[in-house]
């Protein structure tokens, strides 16, 4: 591949990009739509109900998704776990979705016509509840949708994946790693399918989502990004708030413009930011267009 890659929705764009776009049009779709739930209000109302609405649900998405950083998550199975996460998530929402009702009230005032609505008049608490049994279903589906590129994923293996291959100017001397350490390593892996192997060349995020590359494919797993990094530890760092990189497998650092990059062994141009560029160049010195690099620098 000739550019690093976190994509992750069906293979076209990365997921944190990919909702803001969908709430728009969502909100649009049911603005123009004007369902009964927004029956009676102005465009600008209706602007404003549907943002806030989809607002708060994509809200609730994105917080959600850290909550799926924690390691323990990794000891459950993945359904399990996005089920669990969805059902917090309501859980989360619905005081909020409450809250949001009462500040857009409907222009008919809804008669309590069964045991939900006649369990809801009882307190503020019961209020919540019944809030909650309704949001669950929507929340659930929506996350589920959301990991759906996740639930599908299989791992890619490439044809013509080196079994070994040399970082620029060989091998660095490594750091002694604590058991503690290699305990966090082997988990890590762990998660990994067998036909990709260990041999990780670098790793994308993308909210919840990473994306491992190795030498002989990829696949896409659940956690974050610097739980990875602390795993791997002195095998690589973190050149981006996305992307870390395998210290064996960047053959090149390299300049266009004003942006740099790391090109690793199986061609991909992993981004640097910023803030990264100093600790990088120390390591694998000044980025260039052409000169391959030829030793490796200790920071």
């Amino acid at each position: 591949m000739d550019h690093a890659t976190n994509n992750s929705v069906l293979g076209i764009a990365p997921l944190a990009k990919t909702l803001p776009a969908a709430g728009i049009a969502l909100v649009m779709l049911f603005v123009l739509m004007k369902p009964e739930a927004s029956f009676g209000l102005s465009f600008l109302e209706r602007l404003l109900f549907w943002s806030a609405h989809v607002g708060l649900g994509l809200g609730g998405i994105a917080l959600i998704s850290r909550l799926a950083r924690p390691r323990w998550l990794n000891r459950l199975p993945l359904l399990v776990v996005l089920l669990l996460l969805g059902v917090a998530g309501a859980l989360l929402l619905a005081p909020a979705y409450l809250a949001l009702e009462a500040l857009f009230p409907a222009a008919t005032p809804e008669v309590a016509d069964d045991w939900l609505d006649r369990f809801a008049g009882r307190g503020l608490g019961a209020a919540v509840l019944v809030e909650f049994l309704e949001v669950i279903p929507v929340f659930v589906a929506a996350w589920f949708a959301v990991n759906l590129p996740l639930l599908l994923a299989r791992e890619t293996l490439s044809g013509n994946g080196p079994g070994t291959p040399e970082g620029p100017g060989g091998g660095h001397t490594q750091t002694t790693r604590e058991p503690r350490d290699e305990l966090a390593r082997a988990a890590f892996l762990g998660q990994l399918p067998r036909a990709i192997g260990e041999d990780i060349v670098a790793i994308s995020s993308d909210m919840h989502y990473l994306h491992v590359y190795t030498t002989l494919g990829k696949c896409m797993i659940l956690g974050a990004l610097r739980d990875a990094a602390d795993a791997l530890a002195d095998a690589g760092m973190l050149v981006h708030r996305s992307h870390w990189v395998a210290h064996e497998h960047v053959t090149r650092l390299g300049r266009k413009d004003t942006h740099w990059y790391c090109e690793m062994s199986n061609g991909a141009r992993i981004p640097v930011s910023r803030r990264n560029r100093k600790a990088v160049a120390n390591w694998y010195g000044r980025a260039d267009n052409v000169v391959t690099l030829s030793a490796r620098q200790s920071p």
